[in-house]
């Protein structure tokens, strides 16, 4: 029988059961071209996305690599416990499987600006018959992860309902486009890598048309691990965009500590400025915040005390309407989980 032969006969459907069955037809029929390989073929757990036991190899597992598992699964656990406990955007931006909604309720008090009320919900449903390739999803059209962790940078919060498409995903890189009906066009480039023990770096790249207006992100976050109830997130990020000249930049270090399964405390600060038309550290802030689940598994609250050292500029960036000042504040949090998202849920761990 010929190679032909043999590939018609078997008939896959999919372009990956095309590519296995003519990698493994080339091979019966040259059996002296066999190579050797080493590749890992993921499976993951649905109830433990950290769970690495499922996978396959091409090869018979060492000492060695059972400690690269056991490392990865290490990691993995805490960084994705405390993104799900603080209701990081990124899990909105990941595609949590099944329904998840978030509705947050500030009231915040701050010495210039005093009482203010933001509500504020975000939600990711994946619609059916898509194989989680297509989202639903209405969410801020700012990073609220970075807003939070940048006090007094923080504007008013206005959210929009739109679709996400996953264009490509794998273990380490993920690619995204989301359209929503502001109206607004984003592609977002994702790529992790685990380099050392307990540390991976994370590049996150967006490319947006909002408005009729271009602009881009860049974002490059450090996270590192210490006795699996520590989180140190480094997050530097730059913008640009056609309605102002130079980068906005931005650089936080938030030091996240897990009390117990209920109780969280973030320890945060950060500096941002501009580099156009000089370069300026527009606010310096300093945090803690205080997060307690409570009464109900999908029932939350914060409090985080904040100070800041602003300056304030005019529309055009050219002057200094106020000079550097300390302006304190304290922000008072209700949150509401819905959805069947349970998948996502990440067990506890001691």
């Amino acid at each position: 029988m010929t190679v032909n032969a043999q590939v018609a006969e078997s008939a896959p459907e999919t372009d990956d059961e095309i590519d296995t069955t003519l990698e493994e037809t080339y091979i019966e029929a040259f059996p002296t071209e066999r190579t050797e390989e080493f590749n890992i073929y993921r499976k993951e757990n649905p109830n433990d996305p950290c769970d690495r036991g499922l996978d396959s190899y091409d090869y018979e597992k060492s000492w060695y690599d059972k400690t690269q598992i056991y490392i990865n699964s290490s990691f993995c656990e805490p960084a994705l416990w405390f993104d799900n406990f603080f209701a990081n955007d990124r899990v909105f931006s990941e595609g949590p499987a099944g329904t998840y909604v978030r509705w947050r309720n500030d009231f915040i008090y701050d010495e210039e600006e005093y009482f203010k009320f933001q509500t504020n919900l975000s939600l990711s449903v994946e619609l059916p018959g898509t194989q989680d390739k297509l989202r639903l999803t209405y969410e801020n059209v700012e990073d609220e992860n970075i807003q939070d962790i940048a006090p007094g940078t923080a504007g008013e919060k206005t959210s929009s309902l739109g679709l996400q498409v996953e264009m490509l995903e794998n273990i380490r890189s993920k690619i995204s486009v989301s359209i929503t009906f502001s109206p607004s066009i984003r592609l977002r480039y994702r790529y992790t890598y685990p380099s050392f023990q307990n540390l991976t770096l994370r590049f996150t790249q967006e490319v947006q048309r909002d408005k009729a207006e271009n602009n881009a992100r860049t974002l490059f976050e450090v996270e590192k691990t210490f006795e699996q109830r520590y989180l140190l997130r480094s997050s530097t990020e730059g913008k640009v965009s056609e309605v102002y000249d130079g980068v906005e930049w931005l650089q936080a270090f938030v030091l996240y500590q897990r009390i117990n399964k209920k109780t969280s405390i973030s320890y945060e600060s950060s500096a941002n400025g501009i580099t156009q038309p000089y370069t300026i550290a527009t606010n310096y802030g300093l945090g803690v915040r205080y997060r307690k689940n409570f009464h109900r598994k999908w029932l939350f609250y914060e409090v985080a005390p904040a100070l800041s050292w602003p300056i304030t500029l005019d529309e055009s960036r050219n002057n200094v309407v106020q000079n550097r000042r300390s302006v304190w504040s304290i922000l008072f949090r209700f949150e509401v989980h819905f959805g069947n998202a349970h998948k996502k849920r990440y067990e506890d761990y001691n």
